[in-house]
């Protein structure tokens, strides 16, 4: 990974770390949306509140996204 974008990974770089105004309060992390700062939240609590819902499958998810990828298993 090179020098800018890791930066920009660590949300070190210049405006677009300005723009990043919700804080994180476990781990200080910052983002730039309320929500993006609610699905992190997952992370710290271990919360799974997305459930496939195929037959019996009942796996959990802490992010929509990985839910859906998982759903193109079945």
């Amino acid at each position: 990974m090179g020098l800018a974008r890791l930066n920009s990974h660590n949300g070190t770089q210049g405006s677009s770390s300005q723009r990043k105004r919700y804080l994180c309060t476990v781990c200080q992390k910052m983002f730039a949306r309320p929500s993006t700062l609610a699905t992190h939240m997952h992370s710290h609590t271990g919360e799974k509140p997305y459930e496939c819902m195929w037959d019996s499958c009942g796996k959990r998810f802490s992010v929509m996204s990985n839910l859906r990828r998982h759903q193109r298993i079945h």
